[in-house]
């Protein structure tokens, strides 16, 4: 009893750090090598505390791997999570822990033989991975489900790291294998590791066949396995286009619960396997799997802001498929007072795109909410609603409808002030959608025009100086003094954007007859040499020649100047019908927020440590020395102790720790161990060389000096 008393009094036993000027490495290395475990432990949280604010505390990996030994599954824990960052920035020094990984790959604690094959997996140093082949295996095997769920993941972090490697000890049968497990995170794992691998080289595994031989059990599993897992399932059946429709039908019927759970990921993860099945089931829109996903999406409004942006682009998406999925739901997406502005933009688009063109009350309605948010004071927030109302009139395409919509917008650009721009974009693309056969539409836009007085200066935009030149050259009658207009653009020609300079040219070749030549010379003049848009310096190259040809060429000249613009049947961005489809089968996915292909999309290699590779292991030892004693050395860099002994003890202290990494790095193997056992007795050697507990000699010579030490 006493015995027991005294151990629990030493392992519950904290020592207060000193007050020392060497700086707080060194305060957490005394911590590390204290005798008492409680100490230890204390200085192995701060320093994954200080690890996680971004300090390098490499220099500790010799003090902080003696530590993994302990029996402390806690402890243990935070060594291995220590190790696994070094692991990616660091990974020359985590070969120092090779014989603890492969020892603790085999411990009774599945957690523990968790920890060790991950972190195995995660160095990148070819010279380790010698030593993953039997533990992988037997973790592979392994009858703790959680175990085998995690090596699954370790065969496609090592298929990543040596791809030859990994086909040659044929870890990749068990993996496919492993799809037969019975535990469904086991499956799902493997579905995530196996889609790694071929999306890395598809020649390597059959992934389309291997999903169309086990859909069934796929389907099974996702009742069973959490959200992360269904995400992945749901992600393989995307992929498998069913034989028949009664197949299909199947899936459907499987999926069609999942669109009712509470994560927005694998509603929208079930939405893409059920828009994948639709077509060959051949449902119509009063279907009522229809209604569900409609209401899936409509359910997703109510999650945060940053979950409705990504849903609010996915439905983009579905709507240019199937455009009445959501027209019975439009006020859901009615802007609230509270949203951020890229939900705001997004909601817009999306009110536009839903409103039945064919139902004049619901469009009538929207116009009303259109202008409420036309007078917001977010400037982004209040063009995008000018515009969309220009967008809601073309769509609808009634004059009557038309004409309300345009005394709205030329109201609104007499009363706010810098929406000029805006404001005249909107009426320009109503006067190309009902033509120029409206006579009081264009008379009063062009009599709003001509009272702006200096326009060049007013409007702000390429697009709207465009639009404004596009007017004076379709409707010169309307407008006084229109010589002088041009001029002013034609004196800042130069500083002018490209669809300007493009504009102003089509309305000086157009309008040349009742024009000074000199200011048609002078524009071709400008346009060939004093500009670095191509486009322009061609068009001018064109009509310059166009109008130097000799003979009867005023049919080409009236040709050129009489062409007018196409009548406008949409103003609203669709997506080519081949984008369109991939988009549909990447719902959920980044591309899909991005509105581009994962294909297109550049991958960014993380690999920052391929100078190890091919490294021998004597070079790896040397490097590993080099990178801690470079650490200390910058310790001591800090240290102003007026100590006269301060150097001698620093010397002393890189010799212990230069003594620590030698026995370290003994890799030296038993004559007598098998290969198989070699790795794991030379770890025992190393644990029972580096055990934290304080002999009975050494208590007994410093039992004195740790009592003062206290004080």
């Amino acid at each position: 009893m006493e015995k027991k008393l005294k151990k629990l009094l030493q392992n519950a036993t904290r020592v207060a750090p000193k007050i020392s000027k060497k700086g707080e490495l060194f305060e957490l290395r005394n911590g590390l090598v204290s005798p008492y475990p409680q100490t230890r432990k204390d200085a192995i949280k701060k320093t994954i505390q200080q690890m996680t604010l971004g300090k390098d505390v490499s220099s500790l990996f010799p003090d902080i791997l003696k530590n993994i030994a302990a029996s402390d599954v806690e402890q243990k824990k935070l060594v291995y999570l220590y190790v696994m960052n070094y692991a990616e920035t660091h990974p020359e020094l985590c070969i120092l822990a090779v014989n603890t990984f492969v020892s603790d790959a085999q411990d009774t604690n599945p957690l523990v033989r968790c920890m060790a094959i991950r972190t195995m997996s995660m160095i990148r140093v070819d010279k380790i991975l010698e030593y993953v082949e039997i533990p992988l295996r037997k973790t592979l095997q392994d009858e703790n489900p959680y175990v085998r769920k995690t090596a699954v993941i370790c065969v496609a972090k090592l298929f990543a790291l040596n791809k030859e490697l990994c086909q040659e000890l044929g870890v990749l049968e068990d993996l496919i294998s492993a799809l037969e497990d019975s535990n469904p995170m086991v499956v799902a794992n493997t579905i995530a590791a196996l889609s790694d691998i071929y999306e890395s080289d598809p020649t390597v595994v059959q992934l389309p066949l291997l999903i169309q031989k086990h859909v069934s059990q796929f389907l099974l599993a996702l009742n069973e396995c959490t959200e992360w897992a269904r995400i992945v399932i749901l992600g393989a059946l995307a992929e498998y286009t069913a034989r028949d429709s009664i197949e299909a039908e199947e899936i459907i019927d499987r999926v069609t619960p999942h669109l009712q759970h509470v994560n927005a990921a694998v509603v929208l993860a079930s939405i893409k396997v059920l828009i994948k099945n639709l077509p060959l089931i051949q449902a119509n829109a009063e279907s009522p799997i229809f209604s569900k996903i409609s209401s899936a999406l409509v359910s997703l409004m109510s999650t945060p802001p940053e979950m409705q942006y990504v849903a609010l682009r996915n439905i983009r998406i579905i709507l240019q498929k199937y455009p009445q999925l959501l027209t019975r739901e439009l006020r859901i997406f009615y802007v609230k007072f509270n949203d951020p502005l890229y939900v705001k933009l997004e909601k817009i688009d999306i009110l536009v795109r839903l409103v039945d063109p064919s139902n004049l009350k619901q469009c009538t309605l929207l116009v009303a909410e259109l202008k409420e948010y036309a007078l917001e004071f977010e400037p982004e927030f209040v063009s995008r609603a000018i515009l969309a109302l220009s967008q809601l009139a073309v769509k609808y395409s009634e004059t009557k409808f038309v004409r309300k919509v345009l005394d709205i917008i030329v109201e609104l650009c007499k009363t706010r002030d810098s929406f000029q721009d805006d404001c005249l974009v909107a009426m320009c693309n109503l006067l190309r959608h009902t033509g120029s056969g409206e006579e009081d539409m264009v008379a009063q836009v062009c009599s709003l025009a001509q009272a702006w007085g200096s326009v060049d200066s007013l409007l702000q935009t390429d697009y709207a100086k465009c639009n404004y030149i596009w007017l004076l050259g379709q409707f010169p009658a309307r407008f006084n003094n229109i010589q002088q207009k041009i001029h002013n653009f034609l004196d800042s020609f130069t500083q002018e954007e490209s669809l300007t300079q493009i504009s102003l040219l089509i309305t000086v070749v157009r309008l040349h007859t009742s024009l000074p030549g000199s200011l048609l010379q002078e524009l071709l003049n400008l346009a060939t040499t004093s500009t670095n848009e191509v486009d322009v310096r061609d068009m001018a190259i064109m009509y310059w020649r166009c109008l130097s040809l000799e003979g009867s060429n005023d049919d080409l000249i009236n040709q050129l100047c009489n062409s007018s613009l196409p009548e406008i049947a949409t103003t609203l961005d669709t997506f080519s019908p081949e984008l369109l489809e991939t988009l549909l089968r990447e719902l959920s996915l980044l591309s899909s927020v991005y509105y581009k292909p994962v294909a297109t999309m550049t991958k960014f290699n993380a690999n920052r440590n391929d100078s190890l590779k091919g490294k021998h292991l004597d070079e790896l030892k040397f490097m590993a020395r080099d990178e801690i004693i470079k650490n200390m050395n910058e310790d001591h860099l800090l240290d102003f102790d007026d100590d006269s002994n301060s150097a001698i003890n620093a010397s002393a202290a890189n010799g212990s720790t230069l003594n620590d990494l030698n026995d370290l790095f003994d890799f030296t193997p038993a004559q007598q161990a098998s290969p198989e056992q070699r790795p794991v007795e030379e770890s025992m050697h190393k644990l029972s060389l580096h055990k934290n507990e304080p002999s009975q000699e050494h208590s007994k010579s410093s039992n004195t000096q740790d009592l003062l030490d206290l004080f």
